[in-house]
């Protein structure tokens, strides 16, 4: 089992935090001792709230996220707004605390790969940064391949190690290209791809292998 896994997605609003919840409940359940961490935030810290009741642990949203913009944009549109540069170090120092504390932590970043944090640094530098393998997030439905493919692609020229990919949220019924994704995105990537629909559950097998009951394929921790 690695030390953590960093939860990105092919965009905003894909359901990174749905997923991250959903892993630190299985976690939970499997008796792993599960750190949550959102490095950074912007608009305000609901996702720290939802991750601290998912995992179950004691930590305030200041901890969980350390570095917050008041206004919902990019992280650096924010900073640029608001007159302060977003601090590294006190991204390092935080997840520090979290892995010497947690036998394992999940981090959740902001919006997709090349969301910028500062000028000429973005989500996939702070991956590269933190150096854990990455679990990329994407919608069930029409153009998910394009935007699947495409964060596959800049991950494995960025030579970061990819875990797998959850297809996450509402199954549109009327939507028949949801019916093949997921299963022409394993094929294309060669990645373990999860199906995770709202309400839907994940669960923690032997060697910490990562399971939904919708595919047989399993994402290792």
């Amino acid at each position: 089992m690695k030390k953590g896994i960093f939860i990105t997605a092919t965009d905003t609003e894909a359901g990174k935090t749905y997923v991250s919840c959903k892993i630190a409940e299985a976690l939970k359940s499997a008796g792993i001792k599960c750190g949550a961490f959102k490095p950074v935030s912007t608009g305000d810290r609901s996702d720290a709230a939802k991750l601290i009741e998912s995992a179950g642990i004691n930590e305030k949203p200041e901890t969980v996220t350390p570095v917050f913009f008041k206004n919902p944009m990019s992280p650096y549109g924010a900073s640029l707004l608001e007159g302060k540069a977003l601090d590294l170090k006190k991204i390092d120092k935080s997840y520090k605390y979290f892995t010497k504390k947690y036998e394992f932590t999940i981090v959740e970043g902001v919006g997709g790969l090349l969301v910028p944090l500062k000028k000429d640094f973005f989500v996939n530098d702070l991956i590269r940064r933190l150096r854990i393998p990455v679990l990329i997030v994407a919608r069930f439905g029409l153009g998910t391949i394009n935007h699947t493919l495409l964060t596959v692609d800049k991950l494995r020229r960025d030579k970061s190690e990819i875990a797998g990919i959850i297809l996450s949220g509402k199954r549109n019924v009327r939507d028949i290209s949801a019916k093949s994704n997921a299963d022409i995105i394993r094929k294309t990537t060669k990645l373990p791809v999860l199906e995770l629909g709202f309400n839907g559950k994940l669960k923690v097998t032997g060697s910490a292998v990562l399971r939904s009951d919708a595919k047989p394929d399993g994402i290792c921790l």
